[in-house]
């Protein structure tokens, strides 16, 4: 019985032994830390073990490893502007993600280093991605901080018409940028005057600028795509704001609940009140004028569980414009109404999948009376329904893969016109709407082939269905859409880049081009006007030490019919048949961008170089030579620069220069027939002046108050008051009984110099 006994106690012994053994059993660990967000790495994260003094961070690709630590740890993951993670280890795989929040309490204090991201890291050349921390580093313009205008400063990149925010993107016209707001289609970017752009930084948690080798879930416009990211939910409520001489807005993040949260952000302009110290009646705020623009934007966030999570935005803008000067009234008005749904799931931490539902429309309107001849009214509006979905997996050092689909449906209603001449009438045929859908799959796959090069590809199939009405005939087209990129990796310090990409554009541009506001009209392909089509090849090199970033880059874009009017703005505005004034051509452009940025010590500056040319072909239009189209800017140069003088005092200056934007000047018009004729100049043969202004502000930061936090910024835009033109009008002269009306130009300046104070709060 002493023996059972004994061999009893000793199995006991030993099987206490044995599970003990593997609980303080240890093992080795390794994995990678991803933005949840942008699927990027993430470095200096702290990865270290419950209860214990051991841990490591992660590396510039996101890698960490941990030797000897028991099987039953618990691994916390943290970095700032993150949320804290806590993983067992039993659970750990090859990724792990992290999802980005916004830290509400106090500012962190950020050594600047760049005003742009990094292009070493990127396959894909002329790609860039910014974070919050990215905008926050930028100087003050009128006590905003402008996430367009960042884009604004960059290569290759410029301002619309003078005194618009909307851009042109290597000798493209504005309708062939892709604006994408939380997922959901924003058709227009500006507010008037290029002030202030249609988008509220403050509410902005990140902004990728692609202007060649687009991913394949990008289509239908052919020059850049703006994918633009709103504010995560935080871990506390906490408000931001500003109240200034120009503008207010105020932005709160609102924790609800464990599992909803609720952003809210406006904006308001009241520029109104500089109209008493103005007596030009050729300035934007001269005493007979009256501008203002408004924002307002929500957001609510439910997190379902770890793994889902559900987000609803809406998103309004307007713009008024009222001119009541030398016996006239005009107007403009537009603005974009969005709102849509996005749900997202993490299956595993190599697979996720992403869905919205979407509504986008944009509305405008003009009306135009001289007091004398001529007055007109004019409506235009575009809208999208649509629907997007992918899947994406990511297995590091292996590969990224990522498919899709897409389905939208379309409306446009061109123009909506009345008008009379002399107080008669006009008859004008008013185009119908326009439907059309669009149905696109897509696919991308990113994979390193060896350790110096690494390749990007993929392929976009697109269908679109117009429907029938008095002007158009039901039209089916069909496109593929390849595109290529690779980075060869010279050192660790540069990279050689290079890509192509074709791409389709099913709607057409039509622009009232005198006009310096968004009067764009858009109208859809047909069998006689082929959907728009851009090959583009572009190199690039990037070099980056110590703080020193030098980018450059070589293009060429071809598009294929490329469609312009053949006749100047007035008859845009009063034809009876868009279609019958449109001309199919040729569109090239070639370009060499360059930029330098650089820290040194307390001076953060960037100056950036865009060398051009952009000409269209037409046969109908001058002997069928190459011309300038309106958005020809041969030179654009640009430079900001930061200097933080000490913990309170930040200064920033940016000087901009573009090359001015071509016009055709109508010269008379004569009545025939009891019509009006206008006769105009050869194509595009006046050119704008030059646009350039400098601006110069200064920050002061009070000494933060528990979680009271707050600035003051003052800006003085256009410090030397250069007039550069806002709107060049046609004014009428002459007798009409005489069948003769002379034309010449009316020159409405742009903003003078504005001084503006702005205190800028949190807490």
């Amino acid at each position: 019985m002493k023996e059972k006994r004994s061999v009893h106690f000793f199995c006991f012994i030993a099987f206490i032994v044995l599970a003990n053994s593997k609980i303080i059993a240890q093992k080795s660990i390794s994995s990678y830390v991803l933005d949840f967000e942008t699927n990027e790495p993430v470095q200096d994260v702290s990865v270290q073990i419950k209860n214990t003094n051991k841990g490591t961070t992660t590396n510039t690709k996101g890698f960490f490893e941990i030797n000897k630590i028991p099987k039953k740890a618990i691994l916390i993951l943290s970095k700032i502007g993150y949320e804290k993670k806590y993983l067992p280890i039993q659970e750990l795989q090859k990724t792990i993600y992290l999802i980005p929040k916004i830290s509400s309490l106090k500012e962190i204090e950020l050594v600047v280093r760049s005003f742009s991201s990094s292009q070493l890291k990127k396959i894909v050349p002329d790609q860039i991605y910014l974070s919050k921390k990215d905008i926050d580093k930028l100087p003050f313009i009128l006590g905003e901080k402008d996430v367009i205008k960042l884009i604004q400063y960059t290569p290759g990149v410029q301002q619309a018409t003078e005194g618009q925010s909307g851009i042109l993107v290597r000798g493209g016209n504005g309708s062939m940028n892709l604006t994408l707001l939380d997922n959901i289609y924003l058709h227009n970017i500006a507010h008037l005057g290029g002030i202030f752009s249609a988008i509220n930084s403050d509410f902005v948690n990140s902004l990728r600028f692609s202007k060649a080798g687009f991913d394949t879930e990008y289509g239908g416009r052919l020059s850049s795509v703006i994918d633009i990211k709103t504010l995560t939910p935080p871990d506390s409520t906490y408000f931001k704001g500003n109240i200034g001489l120009l503008t207010s807005k105020l932005t709160s993040n609102v924790k609800i609940n464990k599992k909803n949260s609720l952003l809210l952000s406006g904006r308001r302009t009241y520029l109104e009140i500089f109209k008493p110290f103005l007596k030009d009646d050729n300035s934007i705020l001269s005493t007979k004028k009256n501008y203002f623009l408004y924002d307002l934007f929500a957001k609510h966030s439910l997190k379902i569980n770890a793994k889902t999570s559900l987000e609803t935005t809406f998103y309004a803008t307007k713009d008024n414009f009222k001119d009541k000067t030398k016996g006239r009234d005009r107007g403009f008005e537009w603005g974009n109404t969005i709102i849509g749904t996005t749900f997202k799931h993490q299956f595993s931490s190599k697979l996720q999948s992403q869905t919205t539902v979407f509504s986008s429309n944009y509305k405008l309107s003009i009306q135009h009376d001289d007091g004398f001849l001529y007055t007109y009214k004019a409506k235009s509006s575009f809208g999208v329904y649509g629907i997007k979905h992918h899947f994406l997996w990511n297995i590091p050092d292996k590969y990224t893969l990522k498919i899709g689909g897409e389905y939208n449906r379309n409306t446009i209603l061109p123009k909506d016109v009345s008008a009379t001449i002399d107080y008669v009438p006009l008859e004008i045929l008013n185009q119908e709407v326009f439907n059309y859908d669009d149905f696109s799959v897509y696919g991308d796959l990113e994979i390193p082939l060896t350790q110096k090069i690494e390749l990007k590809t993929g392929l976009r199939a697109s269908s679109f269905f117009n429907k029938e009405n008095a002007l158009i005939k039901k039209e089916t087209f069909y496109a593929i859409e390849p595109r290529v990129s690779f980075k060869y990796k010279l050192s660790n310090k540069e990279a050689l880049k290079a890509s192509y990409q074709r791409l389709n554009q099913f709607v057409h541009q039509a622009s009232v081009n005198a006009l310096s506001s968004p009067t764009d009209f858009f109208i859809l392909s047909t069998d006689h006007i082929k959907p728009q089509i851009v090959n583009q090849f572009s190199a690039g090199y990037a070099f980056e030490k110590s703080g020193l970033h030098v980018n450059s880059a070589i293009y060429y874009k071809d598009i294929a019919n490329y469609t312009e009017f053949e006749n100047g703005s007035v008859n845009n505005l009063l034809s009876n048949n868009l279609y019958e004034d449109i001309l199919v051509g040729q569109l090239k452009s070639i370009g060499l961008e360059f930029s330098v940025n650089k820290k040194i010590n307390k001076l953060t500056s960037q100056v950036s170089l865009t060398l051009s040319k952009t000409l269209a072909k037409f046969k109908e239009i001058n002997n069928a030579n190459y011309y300038p189209p309106t958005f020809d800017r041969p030179v654009n140069v640009n430079s900001i620069n930061h200097y933080k003088l000490n913990d309170r005092i930040e200064l920033g200056v940016l000087f901009l220069f573009t090359s001015g934007q071509n016009y055709t000047r109508p010269r008379d018009i004569r009545i025939i027939n009891e019509e009006p004729v206008i006769n105009f100049e050869p194509k595009n043969a006046s050119r704008y002046p030059n646009y350039h202004r400098l601006d110069l502000s200064c920050t002061y930061s009070f000494k933060n108050k528990g979680k009271w936090n707050s600035k003051l910024n003052l800006t003085i835009y256009n410090i030397y008051n250069n007039k550069n033109p806002f709107y060049i009008s046609s004014a009428l002269g002459g007798d009409p009984d005489e069948s003769f009306i002379q034309v010449s130009d009316n020159v409405d300046n742009l903003f003078p110099i504005l001084p503006t104070l702005n205190w800028i709060f949190s807490f």
